[in-house]
């Protein structure tokens, strides 16, 4: 796979654009969802720590499937493997409405979250082969995913302020059918090299691919950035867990909640499309160290703020630090890589991610029990704010390590 060049697998200029637009309604689906989840879980009456807990269990099954799931895509082609997965994940989402209660709310948030992040999956996967990781390729990847998540909750927030929970979740299914129709656009060409048929062998989990992801992390900065993207997926988490549901304590309506959550990802599309310049002054590894730092502090702040205006400007400044850092982090994982090992990479990535969106929404729903709404936000941004720094010292001394493994080298 790694022999053929983005123009031999695509040649067509609407295939390409095609394999970009998977992002724009790919990634979308998680923040649709959990904006309008958490204020389905406030109208069937449960508490934080369930709240918090059905964001989490989004995260339980994509968890342990997700490295599995990106080694299938690397054996039968991602736009195969999207197409089925998508398909179900729209079928599955009108169900919520039909489940009022906690128990059925976090069983279909278990297999909804699974699936919606093989599409994610899917999409970076799809884009990693065709761009091999270049910067400015990634940023406008990043532009696109981040631009679906503006409209995408704008839309499922109005849908839910006009329609009712009905409207919002079908809202949700109808863009998962969109991601569908596109990924079954991008040209079949995409998936040349992998297996055309599969077998009931190819789905059973095995340790060889959970122990090949793994072993990705022996790279020094595929540890680092793997590690970095695991607390910015935190970050992700507390926000969309949290944000909403502070947002209705000072009595936003659901239109405003959906603009705000938005403008954080309008914002970062913003940002995406300046990496490309940007990474030629500053090395990628760096853009993701601070941009994570700064996106984790500027959305803690939020609840020093009680204005439309104050609140719409916290969530543009983590949006445009979080921009910074997210395309970043898919450059460096995708070269560091190799486009052969695109599924399997991505799949590491997401094992990571949702092992922090599964821990940090318990970790603050528990702590919003206990205590208040803003001692949470303080609490988990001061946590995260502390690892962040020690991942500074690590890569410090991995660039320190390689440098002078190429001063030893004739």
């Amino acid at each position: 796979m790694s022999d053929e060049s983005p123009s031999t697998i695509v040649s067509s200029r609407f295939g390409r654009a095609t394999v970009f637009a998977t992002g724009f309604f790919s990634l979308s689906q998680i923040p649709m969802m959990t904006l309008i989840v958490p204020l389905w879980a406030l109208d069937i009456g449960a508490s934080a720590f369930w709240i918090g807990m059905a964001i989490a269990m989004r995260a339980a099954a994509a968890m342990v499937f997700s490295i599995q799931t990106g080694a299938v895509m690397d054996r039968l082609g991602a736009r195969k493997v999207s197409i089925a997965l998508g398909t179900m994940g729209a079928l599955l989402v009108p169900l919520y409405p039909l489940l009022p209660n906690i128990s059925g709310m976090i069983s279909l948030q278990i297999v909804v979250g699974f699936l919606h992040l093989t599409c994610w999956i899917g999409a970076q996967a799809l884009v990693g082969r065709l761009t091999a990781g270049a910067p400015e390729m990634m940023g406008r990847f990043s532009f696109l995913a981040t631009l679906g998540n503006f409209l995408g909750p704008l839309l499922a927030g109005l849908a839910w302020q006009h329609l009712g929970p009905w409207g919002a979740f079908l809202m949700v299914s109808l863009w998962s059918f969109a991601f569908v129709l596109t990924v079954a656009a991008v040209p079949k060409s995409i998936d040349t090299g992998t297996a055309q048929k599969a077998s009931v062998n190819d789905l059973i989990p095995r340790w060889a691919h959970y122990a090949a992801g793994f072993g990705l992390l022996r790279v020094p900065m595929v540890a680092y950035v793997i590690v970095v993207s695991a607390v910015l997926a935190g970050t992700y988490a507390m926000r969309h867990t949290f944000l909403a549901v502070y947002l209705e304590s000072i009595e936003f309506t659901g239109g405003e909640i959906g603009f705000i959550v938005g403008s954080i990802a309008l914002s970062g599309s913003v940002a995406g499309l300046t990496v490309g310049r940007l990474s030629q002054w500053v090395e990628p590894h760096w853009l993701v160290l601070v941009g994570t730092a700064l996106s984790t502090i500027t959305f803690c702040l939020a609840p020093l703020f009680s204005g439309f205006w104050s609140l719409w400007t916290i969530a543009c400044a983590t949006g445009v630090c979080s921009g910074t850092a997210f395309p970043m982090i898919l450059s460096v994982l995708t070269r560091c890589a190799g486009t052969e090992r695109q599924g399997i990479s991505v799949g590491l990535r997401a094992t990571m991610n949702r092992t922090a969106s599964l821990t940090v929404p318990v970790l603050m729903g528990a702590i919003v029990g206990a205590t208040t709404l803003a001692t949470g936000f303080f609490a988990m941004g001061a946590i995260i704010v502390t690892i962040v720094a020690i991942m500074g010292v690590v890569l410090v001394r991995i660039l320190s390590a390689e440098q002078k493994k190429e001063e030893k080298t004739p």
